[in-house]
């Protein structure tokens, strides 16, 4: 309950910001969550958002519960990594920065929780980058590949120069310019990657977020969700359905 009061304190001070709601303070028994986007290995040369920018941001908020983008075998094995040898030394954790240099070394000066809900499997990783490459390739899909690379640079265009800027990634412009890219990419090519597609992976992903935020319903804690960027829009969309959920900006935790 320290995190959450915590946390409380921050909200009512400013310091966190809330989604536009019908309340403006928590319901009772509420918890609170907000949603952060990592830029993975950007983290590191990044100087906006940094692995320091990103640590200052979680301490504010100071969780009860941090849900990682990893799955539950990968991240038993980096536990226990960190654990025996003080590094995670696990092949996809190792991929994300903010896990390995943040919020795993954070876990053990805050003592706060951290519950895997990433639903990647290397099957489904392995079967998505075959059936792009073939999607590539594939002369009937032509016309397909090349909208999507014209998609492609229209995102570009629309982050250059702030793609590493957390003001602007915690904003509901870049969820928009995310959401056209990916929603197209959906659009063309959903159906025939399966579980790798963007729509069925993220479904996935928000099974493993709606179970873990289930078993602290009423437990008024202070909830941390850390997943890519690019995720982000379709977790917030979800967890706006939720009556349980005190849904806070994160936008204000990287305040000077």
């Amino acid at each position: 309950m320290k995190a959450f009061a915590a946390c409380l304190v921050a909200f009512l001070l400013g310091l966190t910001g809330c989604a536009p709601t019908s309340t403006d303070s928590p319901p009772e028994g509420a918890n609170i969550v907000t949603v952060i986007g990592a830029i993975h290995g950007q983290h590191r040369s990044s100087e906006r958002y940094s692995l320091n920018v990103l640590r200052d941001a979680i301490v504010k908020f100071d969780p009860d519960v941090v849900l990682v983008e990893l799955p539950s075998d990968r991240f038993a094995i980096a536990s226990a990594n960190f654990e025996k040898f003080g590094e995670v030394r696990e092949s996809r954790a190792d991929d994300f920065l903010e896990l390995t240099d943040v919020v795993f070394p954070l876990r053990e000066k805050s003592g706060f929780t951290m519950i895997p809900v990433a639903a990647w499997t290397p099957d489904i990783a392995a079967d998505r980058r075959t059936k792009e490459k073939q999607l590539e390739k594939n002369p009937a899909r032509a016309k397909d590949w090349s909208e999507y690379q014209a998609v492609i640079q229209l995102y570009g265009k629309a982050v250059s120069g702030r793609s590493d800027d957390p003001a602007f990634i915690h904003s509901s412009a870049y969820d928009e310019v995310v959401k056209a890219r990916q929603e197209s990419y959906e659009r063309l090519f959903g159906d025939d990657l399966g579980a790798g597609g963007w729509r069925a992976i993220n479904a996935a992903h928000l099974a493993n977020i709606n179970a873990a935020l289930d078993e602290v319903t009423g437990k008024e804690k202070c909830v941390l969700i850390l997943f890519g960027a690019w995720h982000k829009y379709k977790i917030v969309e979800a967890l706006e359905g939720r009556k349980d959920v005190f849904l806070a900006e994160a936008t204000p935790l990287f305040d000077q």
